[in-house]
């Protein structure tokens, strides 16, 4: 009877754990990236949804502590935010002729509000446009 020697080895090799850890590795960076991009955009829309509540709050000052009149104004409302306002008289002509002041009787303004904010390296700024309308006699 011959004394059987079995070498059979059992486990991973070095390079089999080298290849699963690079692979690991790459799935974990590609993993970082997407969650990254994730918070940067979820930053940049809460800025923004920012943005729209302050333009929002301006636009609703106008006609209330702001006179409907042409004309623009600026101002911040904390130091990361601030705005600039135009006031202008909206022009509701159609065509050459038109009657539309004689059919509608009331005075429309384009009230545009400018929402700035962010650092001086990395700017950003939102636009919001809005119709405010006047009777033609409350001028």
């Amino acid at each position: 009877m011959g004394i059987h020697n079995n070498n059979k080895q059992t486990g991973f090799t070095l390079l089999e754990v080298l290849v699963a850890f690079v692979l690991f590795a790459l799935s974990f960076s590609v993993v970082m990236q997407i969650l990254t991009g994730s918070i940067r955009n979820t930053a940049r829309s809460q800025e923004y949804t920012q943005a729209a509540l302050w333009a929002q709050s301006v636009m609703a000052e106008v006609g209330l502590s702001e006179p409907v009149e042409a004309g623009a104004a600026s101002g911040s409302f904390n130091e990361k935010y601030s705005y600039s306002l135009d006031i202008s008289e909206y022009d509701m002509t159609i065509g050459e002729g038109s009657l539309a002041s004689e059919v509608i009787p009331v005075d429309l303004y384009l009230v545009a509000v400018e929402i700035y904010w962010g650092e001086s390296s990395n700017p950003a700024s939102a636009r919001f446009t809005t119709l405010k309308a006047l009777n033609g006699n409350q001028r």
